[in-house]
């Protein structure tokens, strides 16, 4: 079966894991071009099938929007969901802001608390999914319904694909992903009768009588292998955002050009890599920080603070960070998120966002080997004055306003000149919300960068791919085992047996063992740590669980680890 190309590797970034700052964040700038560029014979974003569809979804997204019982519902798993929350709560605010009445809602598994950490049982539950769309449309008689995955694989949203599918009359179904339809996982999905290919295949049907859309442009693989909240993250932003100006466009009789929109976005990724400079230092400081067992903590305004928790809860999930490790703090906390549920600071400090909160909770304890980095609409957000008396690191990502910025303040200043940009969708009253669509992407390309380039600097990727992920969820066992597989080149029955003895931790697997189900092996896993660096270390050197334990507490880099001991056996 081929490798579906959001999780194959990218040739790109194969030494990304020995790589300096500076040749990290080039690296990463040369993969975001194969956004916009296309990757190989699939059709990209440019394509014409791509903007037809772009087109058509957007028409349906305007009559959606002039009936008082349409409602427009956003929904995924991880990245895709946080995505999803982001899009409905700005297009939210463009409604409410022209006084008319707000229609998007956003759906992720897990509901509010995986906007912050990581809930990955609900992802696996195709029931979950049906019952929480059913949930947000009650009383809805048209829905136009967008379900993301990026790599046409999540159970959730297949659920809520077939309901849509048997209630076509209510419902125009929309499944926005990155892998061409006949990659679509084809494995069974627990507690269901159907593959995500099964789905897709159905989805296909209603597609060719124009009752759904599959939204699929190829990117490329990603950058980090499988760490979709990158590319396709960043590519599902896009293709939402240009949906979504071209549909309020068009319900104020304003012209808008698709193809021009989405160049504006081409154009942003190279302003925006044009401060690799300045973005590679501040890479080095958040490496930095995490080698020395530091923290890094982003403080935002407007929805660039939001971009700063999305970014901070995916780093548990990709690359085994503790929560503690990055946490993202926004001003007026859930009073600026405006999330569905409201304030969920009483389930624990992790949910405790707010600047007062985090002066109260966080800054106290912060030391010089923490980070702290703050995200700001302009000038007048720095809190440089409370920061000015404590030990820690201290950088600042803005716009148009380095000058005005106290540089003497800070370690380090990444400053994105968006005047040098000429945008299309810049030209009407929503001239404010436009410009904060293309701040939201500039914070979300650097803090990728940051975070992916910090992990990579304390050893969690071998070659380019994150290894140290969590075995938490149905689509992370199978993304472990494929890892195993691909760097020991042994069978996938004993590559899943070397990830089996790491989360039991022994070398005789029992036949009782092998014989459980994937859900119990997730249960055993998700609070395990070195999960998969141990088992691929076991099924590379062909040694003991515990050996292979042993030789990652004595080397920082898994690269290093494994070639220190090949290059050490006798021939």
């Amino acid at each position: 079966m081929d490798i579906p190309i959001t999780e194959a590797r990218n040739p790109i970034t194969t030494t990304i894991d020995v790589a300096s700052p500076d040749d990290i964040v080039k690296k990463l700038h040369e993969c975001d071009r194969e956004i916009f560029n296309g990757w190989n014979q699939y059709k990209g974003l440019f394509h014409p099938e791509t903007i037809s569809t772009i087109r058509q979804i957007s028409v349906v997204a305007v009559d959606i929007l002039k009936k008082p019982d349409g409602v427009i519902v956003l929904s995924g798993c991880g990245t895709s969901g946080r995505i999803a929350f982001l899009i409905a709560r700005n297009f939210n605010e463009v409604l409410r802001n022209s006084g008319r009445e707000e229609c998007f809602r956003y759906l992720i598994a897990g509901r509010d608390k995986a906007l912050f950490t990581s809930q990955e049982a609900p992802e696996d539950d195709p029931q979950c999914g049906i019952e929480m769309l059913k949930e947000a449309t009650t009383g809805r008689n048209r829905v136009l319904f967008i379900g993301i995955t990026c790599g046409l694989s999540a159970p959730f949203v297949a659920g809520q694909l077939c309901h849509c599918m048997e209630n076509i009359n209510i419902y125009t179904p929309v499944l926005l992903g990155f892998n061409p339809c006949n990659l679509a996982r084809n494995i069974k999905i627990e507690k269901w009768d159907k593959t995500f290919l099964q789905v897709v295949r159905l989805l296909e049907n209603e597609v060719a009588e124009n009752k759904a859309y599959i939204l699929n442009p190829v990117v490329g693989p990603e950058q980090i292998t499988g760490s979709s909240r990158m590319k396709s993250g960043t590519a599902t932003k896009i293709l939402l955002e240009t949906i979504f100006v071209s549909c309020i466009k068009a319900t104020e009789n304003i012209p808008s050009n698709i193809e021009a929109h989405l160049k504006s976005y081409q154009d942003l990724c190279e302003v925006v890599y044009k401060e690799t400079s300045s973005i590679s230092k501040l890479v080095q400081l958040a490496g930095d920080s995490l080698k020395a067992g530091g923290s890094i903590s982003y403080i935002g305004w407007d929805s660039l603070g939001v971009m700063g928790m999305i970014d901070a809860s995916e780093c548990p999930p990709t690359y085994g960070a503790s929560l503690s490790d990055i946490r993202g703090f926004v001003d007026s906390g859930y009073k600026l998120l405006n999330n569905q549920e409201g304030d969920l600071s009483p389930m624990g400090k992790y949910y405790r966002i707010s600047i007062e909160e985090f002066q109260s909770d966080v800054l106290p304890s912060l030391k010089e080997s923490d980070l702290v980095i703050l995200l700001m609409k302009d000038e007048s957000c720095a809190v440089a004055d409370i920061l000015s008396n404590s030990t820690c690191k201290k950088a600042c990502i803005c716009f148009n306003s380095e000058e005005k910025i106290q540089q003497d303040r800070l370690d380090c200043i990444v400053s994105v000149d968006l005047y040098s940009l000429t945008t299309e969708p810049l030209g009407d009253q929503h001239y404010k919300s436009w410009a904060q669509l293309y701040k939201e992407l500039s914070t979300k390309w650097i803090l990728n960068a940051v975070t992916t380039g910090a992990h990579i600097l304390k050893g969690k990727v071998y070659q380019n791919i994150m290894v140290d992920l969590k075995v938490s969820n149905n689509k992370l066992f199978f993304r472990a085992v494929g890892i195993i597989q691909n760097f020991s080149n042994l069978s996938k029955d004993v590559c899943q047996e070397y990830l089996l003895k790491s989360i039991y931790m022994t070398d005789d697997l029992s036949e009782d063992l092998k014989s459980l189900q994937v859900k119990d092996y997730i249960v055993k896993a998700t609070s395990m740590e070195k999960v998969v660096p141990t088992a691929l270390v076991a099924a590379i050197l062909k040694c003991k669980i515990d050996d292979a334990r042993k030789l990652l507490s004595q080397h920082h880099v898994i690269r290093t680890a494994i070639s220190d001991i090949l290059n050490n056996r006798p021939m």
